[in-house]
């Protein structure tokens, strides 16, 4: 029977293609994951994997088989996350997925009582703009914009998010105040490029704004938070980001079709690991207690710089 070991380190090198990527993403050096993926198909007397200047392709043998090892990664993991989910300890590790602004601005600052009231607890933010896999356990909590469709996730609305556009005080002391009724004409924008173009934003401010100039583009929150303080032009931001900027004032109302729900997310084999359990009911309160700054209703104290780091 195959080492169950090997399997992993195929279907990591399925989902990757290349021996390096699968390495990084298993956490160990590419000469153990070739060593491995020969060990495995020694043992099953096929080759798995055509060798491309692309990278590693699958086989006819090897699609043959990835459902399969993919149904026992399932099995796999369904053990590992039940057994979790009766963990009763308050000590262990538990990792969050959410954005990177929204761990800087909201939870980093206001998580010193947590640590204080869970010392064994190690919390792991992994500030991604994509969507971890809970199943997978990738990630045991998630912050989300959306609420999730999975049958597998439970999932809880805790808030919400005001987003408006902003600019600083020194492009309005040049270019005086937009008027959003005529499209921004004569303004400049940040605008947006890459997978950033799907954004809500993107798409309000292409309706919004058809008749302004767009002076750069961005594919990240950050770097828009940056480039409107930088006075590069109007940029579109959750007030909790634009608020937060001493030099940044608001040159239209919160956008109501932009506003968005927080939902903490967690895989329904979690939602009793006590850990799990703890943390949640933390960032739950920590979001709610923080609800003026998230709706944009209060302008909480700037930051002293003004400025966000590169």
């Amino acid at each position: 029977m195959p080492d169950w070991t090997d399997l992993r380190y195929f279907l990591a090198i399925a989902r990757e293609g290349t021996l390096a990527a699968a390495a990084r993403e298993l956490e160990v050096d590419a000469s153990t994951v070739g060593r491995r993926l020969t060990a495995l198909e020694e043992e099953l007397g096929s080759r798995l994997f055509d060798r491309t200047p692309a990278g590693l392709v699958l086989t006819d043998v090897g699609r043959g088989i990835r459902s399969a090892v993919e149904e026992m990664e399932a099995a796999a993991l369904a053990v590992e996350r039940r057994a979790s989910g009766e963990d009763a300890r308050l000590e262990g590790v538990v990792r969050i997925t959410l954005t990177e602004a929204f761990a800087v601005d909201v939870v980093l600052p206001r998580f010193a009582p947590f640590r204080e009231r869970h010392p064994g607890i190690e919390v792991r933010f992994l500030t991604d703009y994509g969507s971890l896999d809970l199943a997978r356990r990738e990630a045991d909590i998630a912050v989300r914009l959306t609420r999730p469709q999975e049958d597998t996730l439970v999932a809880r609305k805790v808030g919400e998010i005001a987003i408006a556009p902003y600019a600083s005080e020194t492009y309005l002391e040049r270019r005086g105040m937009p008027d959003p009724s005529q499209g921004f004409a004569g303004h400049d924008v940040i605008g947006y490029v890459d997978s950033a173009e799907r954004w809500p934003e993107a798409r309000w401010l292409a309706e919004a704004a058809p008749s302004a100039h767009v002076a750069v583009r961005c594919n990240s929150l950050l770097s828009v938070v940056a480039a409107t303080s930088a006075g590069l032009g109007v940029g579109v931001m959750p007030c909790l980001c634009g608020d937060r900027e001493s030099g940044l004032r608001r040159v239209a109302p919160v956008v109501a079709s932009l506003r968005r729900d927080i939902w903490l997310v967690v895989h329904a084999d979690l939602q009793h690991n006590a850990r799990v359990r703890a943390t949640l009911h933390f960032l739950a309160e920590l979001i709610q207690r923080e609800r003026p700054l998230l709706s944009g209703e209060g302008r909480p104290a700037p930051r002293a710089s003004g400025r966000r780091a590169p």
